[in-house]
């Protein structure tokens, strides 16, 4: 797979854990040597005495931009099976957090159908223009590799952006003490099983409400260009409160509405949520200005359900594909409640 980039996400050497986010793979914990190789040829590592370690070099290069392996393959090298790095793909190897992302597939492990797919060159959903990743989707459409001070070194130009006319902004985050003008609250930086994990992180809303479909819709259109849009647009409709063509993720409060389209009371009676966004910083109990977005419903990297769906009844315990939720029913049901 050749790709004209800057280079790739990976970790070979993790250093110990005191940057935030989006300090990964920049100022203290960018190592060069980690992804990429002078003369495509190493047989020690850079202590004067050869000592320490090094991600070997793969496949059959040299790779362009000096990358020491393809671009997935490099980057899995530290974020596959890791418990010192976030594992990305398949099950958890090492640790037992459950991840707030999820977790990636590839093609041809049989599982291209509940969320991204490492090498897929299939269009992506909602996408307008049409648009696919020509040499195989792959890290770097979403991660910048060397780093970024946005929310986990997410990128401003996926997929279509470019032909869009708004201005893309950072995902903002904070940690610690929460930030109602930040996109992202983080509870704590460290440890690693804390840092990924779904009891972490939560959404705010600085936006709201001329805004409320916040940084993180927007840098999923990017590429699912349908799919998301302000109330009364062209892509979501919704004009006046009513007549939504697609499902809304921006102004639309759960229960907001009335009339029995979504409830905050049945939202609020479920021991286990999906997660939403709030202007006020309040999730437990839910409040008022609750807003659903992208990560209500899909797990970012994906899951083993379709569509990386969070298939969430209620109840049960906590995992990667919700709870004790087997089918997308329940998971609507977390807001709504026609049907019975």
């Amino acid at each position: 797979m050749k790709r004209v980039l800057m280079g790739v996400l990976a970790l070979a050497v993790f250093l110990p854990i005191s940057a935030t986010a989006g300090d990964f793979h920049r100022n203290a914990t960018l190592i060069c040597s980690d992804c990429h190789v002078m003369h495509f040829s190493q047989s020690h590592s850079y202590n004067a005495d050869g000592s320490g370690s090094f991600t070997a070099i793969g496949g059959a290069g040299p790779h362009h931009y000096l990358l020491r392996n393809e671009i997935n393959d490099l980057c899995l090298t530290c974020h596959n099976g890791s418990s010192s790095a976030p594992d990305v793909l398949g099950p958890n190897g090492g640790s037992s957090y459950v991840r707030e992302a999820g977790a990636l597939n590839r093609e041809g492990d049989g599982h291209e159908l509940t969320g991204h797919t490492l090498d897929s060159t299939d269009p992506a959903p909602g996408s307008s223009p049409l648009w696919s990743a020509a040499n195989g989707m792959n890290c770097v459409e979403c991660h910048r590799p060397h780093g970024a001070a946005g929310y986990r070194n997410l990128s401003g130009t996926p997929g279509n952006y470019s032909a869009e006319t708004r201005t893309y902004a950072e995902i903002s985050y904070v940690t610690g003490a929460n930030d109602l003008t930040k996109d992202v609250y983080q509870v704590a930086a460290a440890p690693i099983t804390d840092h990924y994990s779904v009891s972490n992180i939560f959404y705010n809303e600085p936006s709201a409400p001329t805004k409320s479909e916040g940084a993180y819709a927007f840098f999923c259109k990017g590429c699912h260009t349908n799919f998301h849009g302000d109330q009364g647009g062209t892509e979501v409709g919704g004009a006046g409160g009513e007549e939504w063509l697609r499902h809304p993720n921006s102004y639309a409060n759960i229960g907001g509405m009335g009339g029995g389209h979504s409830s905050l009371a049945t939202f609020t009676g479920r021991t286990n949520r999906v997660k939403v966004m709030s202007a006020s910083g309040v999730w437990t109990p839910p409040a008022a200005d609750n807003t659903p977005s992208c990560f209500s419903c899909h797990k970012s990297h994906g899951n083993q359900n379709a569509f990386g769906l969070i298939y969430m009844s209620g109840t049960g315990t906590v995992d990667e594909e919700g709870d004790d939720g087997t089918t997308a029913r329940q998971l609507c049901k977390q807001c709504h409640i026609q049907g019975g």
